[in-house]
């Protein structure tokens, strides 16, 4: 197998680095662990994820930007938004599934 360069590697586009960059603040593997559960509606993710306002709602935003969640219009008066995962966002249940095992195993075992 040929080794490549650093700078080769640079120019390559990792997809480990791509998914960080799309999922990796706080805010948004909260808003996910808990849109795992199903559709919520903001205040109840205010509420769950402790973050506040502006936080979620720019969270929210650059998450349906990038295709994992999804806004919804529930009801027509008063007019009620949740948020949903879409297909693309469920399918990042299983590697969180794994984290949360691996972080049982090595971080709060302290094994």
């Amino acid at each position: 197998m040929a080794s490549i360069s650093r700078d080769e590697q640079n120019k390559t586009t990792c997809p480990i680095v791509e998914t960080i960059k799309i999922i990796g603040t706080e805010a948004r593997l909260l808003v996910l662990r808990y849109l795992f559960d199903g559709p919520k509606g903001f205040n109840q993710l205010l509420r769950e994820t402790g973050l506040s306002s502006k936080t979620l709602s720019s969270t929210l935003k650059f998450m349906e930007e990038a295709g994992i969640v999804e806004r919804r219009i529930v009801g027509t008066r008063p007019f009620k938004v949740e948020y949903a995962l879409t297909s693309k966002g469920k399918e990042l249940e299983s590697i969180f599934k794994l984290m949360g095992q691996w972080g049982e195993k090595w971080v709060l075992n302290k094994n």
